[in-house]
């Protein structure tokens, strides 16, 4: 799996290309006491779950929904990158209307691409309607899976770590994310790759994301000329 310094950086690349076009967040949410906080823009803070077992929230990109990860205290999760405290990925509207749900429950299986322990790199899709998320699988490598939150359908999409759902431009909804391969003659590398939301390949991206994200990552930037 692709971890420490290697992912954080290409990571926290992605997420600096970003910045320079974001807009000011409509609201923001956090975590106190094992609890999902909301804070609207201009309004006070509410508390939206009363678990103390929670973390990880993410906001819908309309501002609707909320996505967190619940801890589950005693069940553990074997994996090819060892024994992981069981978690599950639950949704709650940001207006506190409505209960909050489970999205994904943890579960064990024989068959690697079917295991789901923790959740890792959680994103939504531009739309809101579908959510990523990467998961502890193989000894060199997570897996991708994506969950509908329309009706709870959880499905394998590609090995992989580091993930980055792309929100604007031509690769809208496109899924960065980095492989571990390995070379013909022996060896391995860490290269970032682009997918489609369906897993499909699309291409290399390298080692770093940086000139990907000049010319594919914002709508409003215009794409440099190819020589």
């Amino acid at each position: 799996m692709m971890t420490g310094w290697r992912s954080g950086l290409w990571v926290a690349a992605v997420l600096a290309m970003g910045a320079l076009h974001a807009a000011e967040p409509a609201a923001s949410v956090a975590v106190k006491d094992g609890n999902i906080v909301l804070t609207p823009a201009g309004g006070e803070a509410r508390t939206l779950t009363k678990s103390g077992q929670d973390s990880s929230p993410v906001l819908s990109p309309d501002g609707k929904w909320i996505v967190f990860v619940r801890a589950v205290p005693g069940k553990k999760i074997s994996t090819g990158a060892g024994d992981h405290d069981a978690e599950e990925l639950w949704q709650i509207d940001a207006a506190g209307k409505k209960e909050a749900e489970r999205l994904v429950a943890p579960r064990d299986s024989e068959k690697v691409e079917e295991l789901i322990a923790t959740f890792e790199r959680v994103q939504f899709s531009a739309d809101g309607r579908l959510v990523y998320f990467v998961t502890p699988a193989w000894a060199t490598s997570g897996a991708v899976h994506v969950v509908d939150t329309t009706n709870r359908k959880v499905r394998f999409i590609v090995p992989g770590d580091g993930l980055h759902v792309m929100h604007t431009g031509e690769y809208r909804d496109h899924l960065l994310l980095s492989q571990h391969r390995y070379f013909l003659g022996g060896g391995s590398y860490d290269w970032i790759w682009l997918f489609s939301p369906e897993g499909k390949e699309i291409g290399p991206v390298g080692e770093d994301v940086t000139g990907f994200m000049e010319l594919y990552g914002e709508e409003e930037k215009p794409r440099v000329k190819e020589e």
